[in-house]
């Protein structure tokens, strides 16, 4: 994911992707420490529930298309790991595996959405829609992950054919005539948004059945979300840290997923291994 949406273009920059990224790993923190250790964690999970999504819209944003290995040996780690949790019964498999099979389709569905324009968006969103149910047996948040990468795809989209011409409108890339050939990317792009956040709500709701209040937080909260990655651009921040933080923020940027997966498997070998401190 760094390679991917990390910018270069001032040395040693904070780029708007590490303050994503830090804000989302701080609420993977959030949803972790309260479903391995709070008896009642609804609030911890109400924010918690706020991390999934910017991570398929960064695998959506991206175009890197090399899957690290890494993370398919740190999925299936993590997924043994829940599993023997729960007494080595069935689980569905970890989140990073489910990034890797969005980094492989990306490139494909880019092609088919360039050439289909919204004819493409309809029939991709209407099969994940269609899959919700088998998808979530198949890989950790199924389908409702893959919308959101594909919102994260349309953004880039949408990004994309902006840079595309400058400001004479003169094209400044070969990307440009695909980009232009989709009429009103940026509705697409809206919609991708509200389809995304309307399952994600309706699925984590039956999941967790929050109660009104929490449920009216999560809305809110996810409304912020959606609002701020329809606004997203890849590039320095605009805020510069200290150097200090700055590091601190770019180390994060570089290794989201792993501090991700090391976060996840303390949690899940902690409670193995003392059990009375889990609720």
């Amino acid at each position: 994911m760094h390679d991917a949406t990390r910018s270069t273009r001032i040395p040693h920059a904070v780029d708007n992707t590490d303050w994503l990224k830090t804000a989302a790993i701080v609420l993977v923190a959030v949803d972790h420490f309260g479903y391995f250790f709070i008896e009642n964690a609804d609030w911890w999970s109400v924010f918690g529930r706020l991390a999934a999504p910017v991570f398929f819209f960064l695998l959506g944003y991206a175009q890197t298309r090399t899957v690290p290995v890494r993370w398919i040996w740190l999925g299936v780690i993590l997924t043994l790991l829940e599993s023997w949790n729960e007494g080595w019964t069935w689980v569905t498999p970890n989140i990073l595996l489910s990034l890797a099979i969005i980094r492989v389709a990306r490139p494909y569905v880019r092609i088919f959405m360039q050439h289909r324009g919204w004819a493409a968006f309809v029939l991709l969103a209407s099969a994940l829609l269609a899959v919700l149910t088998i998808a979530a047996k198949i890989v950790d948040y199924g389908a409702e992950g893959w919308l959101w990468a594909l919102f994260g795809l349309c953004q880039r989209m949408v990004v994309d054919g902006r840079s595309a011409t400058d400001e004479d409108g003169t094209a400044q890339s070969s990307a440009a005539p695909a980009h232009a050939s989709i009429k009103n990317v940026g509705l697409m792009r809206l919609l991708a948004c509200f389809i995304a956040s309307v399952v994600y709500v309706w699925q984590e709701q039956r999941e967790f059945s929050f109660s009104q209040i929490h449920f009216a937080a999560f809305i809110l909260g996810l409304g912020v979300l959606s609002f701020s990655l329809c606004l997203f651009l890849r590039g320095p921040s605009r805020i510069q840290p200290p150097e200090s933080i700055a590091y601190v923020l770019r180390f994060i940027g570089r290794h989201t997923l792993e501090i991700y997966a090391i976060q996840l498997a303390g949690s899940e070998i902690i409670v193995k291994l003392l059990p009375e401190l889990a609720p």
